[in-house]
């Protein structure tokens, strides 16, 4: 049993291997047959025009990028690629997935960049046709790095321990040499966030706030701390309602019976797929009695929202203040 064990794992790394020559070897089919079409090869070209480099500390350790990177190519439609457009710098190519509910304010951006298939499954023959110098991706995306590696460099960032849209733009700015843009953002954005706070006055923060997420049939709680649009309230003097303070390990799965811990003056049910926004009306919880005890309902101040991949950054931070407004407004 121990020797069909070891035979069957060799299989599999021989399998890898054999993956990753194959890979290897297209890479340089192409950049052969790119090289014969024009008569000069990259080395030539390299030698004569030389790119100045640096390197770069990312989630997954060292990289060496090009000093300014002409041709990105981000391995997401929204964290990444909210905060790069707001420096200035427009993708190649993006990743892209239609079965989330993302911004229509970056999707005016993207209209003409080549989709280079999914997050969770790049193409990478893709990614390799559109040349490019930096390739930029999260780390949950780690399984594909060494493939990206081996077409241009590779930068992945971590999104998943803490999603601060600030933090992300810095960053980014930082290796792109664009921290003046980032500054110049940052400072529109505390704009917005103060014209907030003095026209809602009082109101921001007198009034509760409740956000639960709708995924299929079930409904979760997420900490602040993990959704940029918090933040964003956090900034603006929103008050999330007590029981978050109590929330551990920052995500909690909700059951009928506790819906009324999470009752407030405002509640937003935040959408991430489209079919639940189809769905959304049909929840058996809606037809529960304790729905209609809630005080959002009776106030008739429920919002279903699609936040959830939709505010992400900088760009969609300021929309996400603009629309804050028509909430607060409508408040009894």
């Amino acid at each position: 049993m121990f020797r069909k064990a070891k035979l069957f794992l060799f299989f599999l790394a021989a399998v890898f291997v054999f993956s990753m020559v194959a890979f290897s070897s297209k890479v340089m089919w192409l950049r052969s047959d790119r090289m014969n079409s024009t008569g000069q090869t990259e080395q030539a070209n390299s030698a004569k025009n030389p790119v100045a480099t640096k390197v770069v500390v990312h989630a997954l350790g060292q990289t060496k990028i090009p000093l300014h990177p002409q041709r990105i190519v981000v391995l997401d439609n929204s964290f990444l690629l909210d905060p790069l457009l707001a420096l200035g710098k427009k993708p190649v190519g993006v990743a892209a997935c239609s079965a989330y509910i993302n911004s229509d304010t970056l999707r005016e951006f993207v209209t003409d960049i080549p989709v280079v298939g999914c997050g969770e499954q790049p193409s990478l023959e893709k990614i390799l046709s559109l040349k490019p110098d930096l390739i930029l991706g999260h780390i949950w995306q780690r399984k594909h790095h060494p493939l990206l590696s081996a077409i241009a460099p590779t930068v992945m960032i971590d999104t998943d321990s803490e999603v601060d849209f600030k933090k992300n733009l810095k960053y980014l700015a930082e290796i792109l040499d664009r921290s003046d843009r980032a500054k110049e953002v940052l400072a529109e954005y505390n704009e917005q966030i103060q014209k907030f706070r003095q026209q809602l006055g009082e109101k921001s923060k007198t009034k509760t706030v409740s956000i639960v997420h709708l995924y299929g049939s079930t409904v979760h709680v997420y900490g602040p701390d993990i959704v940029p649009y918090a933040q964003i309230m956090s900034d603006a003097g929103i008050q999330l309602i007590p029981a978050y303070k109590n929330l551990k390990n920052r995500y909690l799965g909700l059951n009928i019976e506790s819906l009324s811990d999470w009752d407030a003056d405002i509640l937003f049910v935040v959408i991430l797929l489209e079919r639940d926004s189809e769905n959304l009306r049909s929840l058996s919880f809606l037809k529960q009695p304790i729905w209609s005890t809630l005080k959002a309902v009776q106030n008739q101040q429920v919002y279903a929202v699609s936040w959830a991949n939709a505010v992400v950054g900088p760009i969609t931070a300021n929309q996400f203040i603009d629309d804050l407004y028509g909430y607060f407004i409508n408040t009894p």
